[in-house]
């Protein structure tokens, strides 16, 4: 028996994993859509974003590096856009070969390869695809979920066998919020992020963290609403059990405040939280004009809060940057709840 988080792991990045295939997987060929498959303008926008940020950083030497990089197309369109210094992680193999065809990038196969740069480190749908821990709340204790791993990866669900915590970071997770799950509520932790991102905090050595994702803050996280988790598998965009099928998508949502406060406990300042709409607002200056060009294909879905603009939020981290410096409009860091 191992823990779903174990399982997960397999499941997406094993040697016969989800994301260790060469098949299609975002857009409308594949299991789900992303920023990226509206078109071009989203890596114009934060090329233009990126390239304010490097105006503010002032550095010598300001890098890109995109983790989690899958084919290589948002890479190829920031660089269409704006020709920066370019680094990319992807954990897949082959993907890294697709990226390695890619003029004008270097490629990684994770953080703990890349030398330290200064600029901008940012992940596009990238925490939401670390293995997450299974718990629940039953007769007053925390319990996680463990499955058996077979060689197929597949898990039945009557192969689930609830016990004790594998590792007491789990209890920890929820007593730093201050949450006490209430009985026979299921949800999941992710604990990858903290590890992700004292990796990050070796890398960055002065410049900007950027995280996009679908989640929420803590609060409403693990509401009473969401007795069930986030935790979700695709297949041709289509919703799967995650205990019982293969070759799915497994993804759960982030949990901002967790995020932020591991960031901080690695070295980062949080500095701006918001949608992503509002995020890209600020990029849009020069690809549109006032009335005189057409908005490009895809841009009011990337903007709008019904779309892509309101489902996704964005954490912003610095290191080594002046926090009174560093301030964002329309920044709903408070919703978070961080501790001062």
């Amino acid at each position: 028996m191992h823990t779903f988080a174990k399982h997960m792991e397999q499941v997406l990045y094993g040697p016969t994993g989800y994301y260790s295939s060469d098949a299609v997987r975002s857009g409308k060929a594949g299991d789900y859509f992303t920023a990226p498959d509206v078109g071009p303008v989203f890596g114009q926008l934060l090329a233009r974003i990126f390239e304010n940020w490097q105006d503010r950083l002032k550095l010598d030497s300001f890098t890109l590096v995109e983790a989690g990089a899958g084919e290589g197309r948002l890479a190829q369109d920031i660089l269409s856009a704006r020709p920066f210094p370019y680094a990319v992680i992807e954990r897949s193999p082959n993907r890294r070969e697709i990226l390695k065809k890619i003029s004008g990038i270097s490629v990684y196969p994770d953080l703990s390869s890349i030398p330290s740069i200064s600029g901008v480190l940012f992940g596009n749908e990238l925490v939401d695809a670390f293995p997450v821990h299974r718990v629940r709340m039953k007769n007053g204790k925390l319990e996680e979920a463990y499955v058996s791993l077979s060689s197929e990866l597949r898990a039945q669900s009557s192969e689930i066998m609830w016990a004790s915590p594998s590792t007491p970071r789990l209890q920890s997770y929820f007593d730093r919020l201050g949450i006490t799950l209430s009985d026979d509520y299921e949800t999941e932790v992710n604990l990858a992020m903290a590890d992700w991102l004292d990796q990050a905090n070796r890398v960055l050595q002065k410049g900007l963290l950027l995280l996009i994702d679908y989640g929420r803050p803590a609060h409403e996280y693990y509401a009473p609403e969401r007795s069930g988790g986030t935790l979700r598998a695709f297949s041709k965009h289509k919703l799967m059990d995650p205990f019982s099928d293969e070759g799915v998508d497994l993804t759960a949502d982030v949990d901002f405040t967790s995020l932020a406060l591991d960031a901080r406990q690695a070295g980062f300042v949080p500095l701006a939280f918001m949608e992503l709409g509002t995020l890209l607002m600020n990029g849009i200056q020069g690809i549109v004009g006032a009335g005189t060009r057409p908005a490009p294909t895809g841009l009011k879905y990337l903007l709008h809060p019904e779309g892509l603009g309101g489902a996704f939020h964005v954490l912003i981290l610095g290191k080594n940057v002046d926090p009174v410096e560093w301030t964002f409009e329309h920044n709903r860091l408070r919703r978070l709840g961080l501790p001062e």
